[in-house]
């Protein structure tokens, strides 16, 4: 929700008309235009774009023994192999192994599919390249702001069943005194007692994204929040303050 706030603040500084916590009932020709009919009102528009997520189109495994999931994923080990003998499965038609949950999940993104087909391009070869898991990182622009995320958000953690604990920051990107500084909005997720860390989002300006690559390489790596608090990371005023964005929110985690 802080990070997503600050997505819509931006789209509406652009001028978007945000319309949210209304059910699509339907779309339909409205003279030379179209109608975009709602639960709460009806809009006229030249295009409609629907953004409803991502589903394997998998239905001509039917009947071919291949075992899927419930959204018609392939299921597969992390050699990538399916059940049937011979047979491989990689990208977005297929689950992959998540590094925090120590399971399968769907995530279809580009950088897990090419990891993926790599590997299964290695076992086909004789391999026994196990893919060491996702963490479901992702990134986005918005007008001015990057936006990005690693490893769990807060309420995936609790579904989960983990003990999760939330912390959010506001930092300077670099020094205040510095041209260009900017806040930079991180939400950090660990573990409320070992205070291993599972997830972080962040909201900024340029070089936002590539602190969330630091979350990323944390959590591969099992860190703490104590451990990322001290990590020595580069400082120098054009690029960070001293103690850098990642590392104030690791130290506001108590």
């Amino acid at each position: 929700m802080e990070i997503s706030a600050i997505a819509l603040k931006e789209l509406e500084r652009l001028g978007a008309e945000i319309k949210l916590s209304e059910q699509l009932t339907q779309i339909r020709h409205a003279g030379t235009s179209l109608e975009v009919q709602t639960d709460k009102g009806a809009y006229k528009a030249d295009l409609v774009l629907l953004a409803l997520g991502v589903r394997p189109a998998t239905e001509f495994l039917d009947g071919s023994g291949i075992e899927l999931a419930k959204n018609g994923a392939v299921i597969v080990d992390r050699e990538m192999r399916t059940n049937v003998p011979d047979i491989y499965a990689a990208g977005d038609c297929a689950e992959i192994y998540h590094m925090v949950l120590k399971r399968n999940v769907y995530i279809p993104l580009a950088t897990t599919a090419n990891k993926a087909g790599r590997m299964v391009a290695s076992n086909l070869n004789g391999g026994h390249v196990k893919f060491p898991g996702t963490l479901g990182c992702a990134a986005v622009k918005v007008g001015e702001k990057e936006l990005a995320r690693a490893g769990l958000s807060e309420a995936e953690a609790v579904s989960y069943g983990f003990d999760a604990k939330p912390v959010v920051v506001e930092a300077n990107s670099v020094p205040h005194y510095y041209p260009g500084s900017e806040k930079i909005t991180i939400k950090l997720i660990y573990e409320r007692e070992s205070k291993r860390i599972l997830g972080a989002q962040a909201a900024g300006p340029k070089g936002t994204v590539l602190r969330i690559n630091i979350f990323a390489a944390a959590i591969a790596n099992g860190m703490t929040t104590e451990g990322l608090g001290m990590l020595d990371l580069c400082y120098a005023p054009p690029f960070s303050t001293v103690w850098d964005a990642v590392h104030v929110a690791a130290n506001a985690a108590k």
